[in-house]
């Protein structure tokens, strides 16, 4: 049996409604410029409705807000960390091999074509004044600059490699900070949730976290659901980083000097592996990690090293390592054909004798043009040189030369007894185009080959940079068409839920003057 007040409760949940409504739009409106927030709802459903009259039919109660919901769609939420995971990984190595670019490139006034050519070009000026000691000082000035900027390059792509370890480590902090924050929202979501309510505000939290893990690291969530509410679970690299209230943690640990991977690596280097002492895998890996570790640890695996101790540890890319080992295949290759007139692996090369079978201006012997400094930096002035020892960071002018530039051997006839013929200075001007030094051909064949390597390496994650920040940036518009504040949607809630005030407070006022005149006016 309905009460004597009955529509007077239906108009009251109406007002109710509308003002509920009304919340829940100012709230939208007052987000609509907060980054990750979702728009919410009213959940709204009509009241149970009571037995008509008599027992027949059924008599409506009004309606009643039982909720806030959180407009967001799923699937767009994981197509995007699909993408700002690529997009993280590229956008990173485009800024990276920029860099390492830099000493590589052909056009770069101070690049190493540029080096190598100033010194060759000295070398010219020597053919015919080779008795004159202010060319030859000329020479070893410019081949100590040679030396000096080779060197340079060496220990700028190593603290570029340092730079992107310290990276490393903040960026596993950053990792472990958000998997800490995710089990907290995971907690507390859970707690508000217990009487089915709605924690929409630190779901936008969580997602927004989320959003940001996925840029460092590819990232997968799974969502099940319980007998007592909803679990959320984070994997990364399809490793288990959050179990909904608990979390793994990964830890760096750096490489001691007799644990590099590769001999030319900064010490100290980081491998990455859980606090539970397993390592980290990175196959399949992408996002920012990707690009840190394909750039401080990339070398192309061959046969030789795909079996070595460390070889699960070098990301197979053209990263720094690769490119130092370019820059030692140059040097020691420079090295033996000025000092033996032969390649790197030991073959003669047509015409060039080499400047330790040469004779200087007191008619002496030759000795060693190129060298190394050995780990106490002391010059090694051995004519049996092991050329596998010299590397880009330890590359050195023979100190004999420097200290004395009549040492340079300049004839092949001993200039005691007959008159220096410059015949080695002559071969060295040689060198420039002789195409059997390198198997890429000349010196600027190599230099140029290794340039454009790293050229279209650079281009194509240019190219995939730009690709994944149009698709990324269409898949989160695509969200926030979905889950976006329109301030025009809003407006016309908010007009509409006004109207729906206005409308249920005249129907009380309507309900009130019926039952007025029914009971003052008909009781006269």
């Amino acid at each position: 049996m309905n009460s004597a007040f009955f529509e007077f409760n239906v108009a009251t949940s109406a007002l109710f409604t509308a003002k509920n409504g009304l919340s829940v739009t100012s709230n939208n409106i007052a987000n609509s410029s907060t980054k990750g927030y979702s728009r919410q709802v009213a959940l709204q459903k009509a009241s149970e409705p009571l037995p008509g009259v008599c027992g027949k039919g059924m008599v409506g109660t009004g309606s009643e807000v039982y909720g806030v919901g959180q407009v967001r769609e799923f699937y767009l939420d994981k197509k995007y960390w699909q993408q700002n995971a690529t997009l993280g990984e590229y956008e990173l190595k485009n800024d990276q091999l920029e860099l390492v670019e830099t000493v590589f490139s052909e056009l770069s006034s101070m690049g190493v074509n540029s080096t190598v050519n100033e010194f060759l070009n000295s070398i010219s000026s020597l053919t015919f004044s080779s008795g004159d000691k202010t060319y030859r000082t000329n020479v070893i000035n410019f081949a100590s600059i040679f030396v000096d900027n080779i060197n340079s390059y060496a220990i700028s792509l190593q603290n570029q490699q340092k730079d992107l370890n310290d990276e490393v480590n903040a960026l596993v902090k950053k990792i472990n900070s958000i998997s800490d924050q995710v089990v907290s929202l995971n907690k507390q979501i859970f707690s508000n949730e217990l009487d089915g309510s709605h924690a929409n505000d630190l779901r936008d939290q969580r997602a927004l976290l989320l959003d940001e893990l996925s840029h460092y690291v590819n990232t997968e969530v799974k969502i099940t659901d319980s007998q007592y509410g909803e679990k959320l679970s984070v994997l990364i690299n399809g490793q288990t980083l959050v179990n909904h209230f608990s979390n793994q943690k990964l830890t760096c640990e750096a490489r001691g000097s007799d644990e590099k991977v590769d001999k030319d690596d900064a010490v100290g280097l980081y491998d990455i592996n859980w606090t539970s002492g397993i390592p980290f895998s990175t196959k399949g890996l992408s996002g920012d990690l990707k690009g840190l570790l394909d750039i401080r640890d990339g070398n192309v695996i061959t046969d030789d090293t795909a079996g070595t101790e460390f070889a699960d540890k070098v990301q197979n890319y053209k990263g720094i390592p690769y490119y130092v080992d370019k820059l030692n295949t140059l040097v020691q290759t420079v090295a033996r054909v000025f000092n033996e007139g032969k390649t790197l692996d030991g073959t003669d090369i047509e015409g060039i004798d080499g400047h330790i079978n040469g004779y200087d201006a007191d008619g002496n012997k030759g000795n060693l043009f190129f060298t190394y400094k050995d780990n106490e930096g002391k010059i090694v002035e051995d004519t049996e040189l092991d050329y596998s020892q010299i590397t880009a960071f330890n590359f050195s002018l023979s100190g004999i030369l420097v200290s004395d530039p009549s040492k340079l051997a300049a004839s092949t006839s001993d200039t005691t007894t007959e008159v220096s013929n410059n015949e080695i200075i002559i071969q060295f001007t040689k060198i420039r185009n002789n195409g059997s030094i390198f198997k890429e051909g000349n010196v600027f064949d190599y230099i140029n080959g290794t340039s454009s390597s790293l050229a279209i390496d650079r281009r194509q994650a240019n190219n995939f940079n730009e690709f994944y920040k149009e698709i990324t940036s269409e898949t989160d518009n695509q969200r926030l068409s979905v889950s976006g504040v329109s301030l025009n949607e809003e407006l016309t809630n908010m007009i509409k839920f006004q109207q729906l005030y206005v409308a249920s407070a005249k129907l009380m006022q309507s309900i009130s003057k019926i039952y007025d005149t029914t009971i003052n006016g008909l009781g006269v």
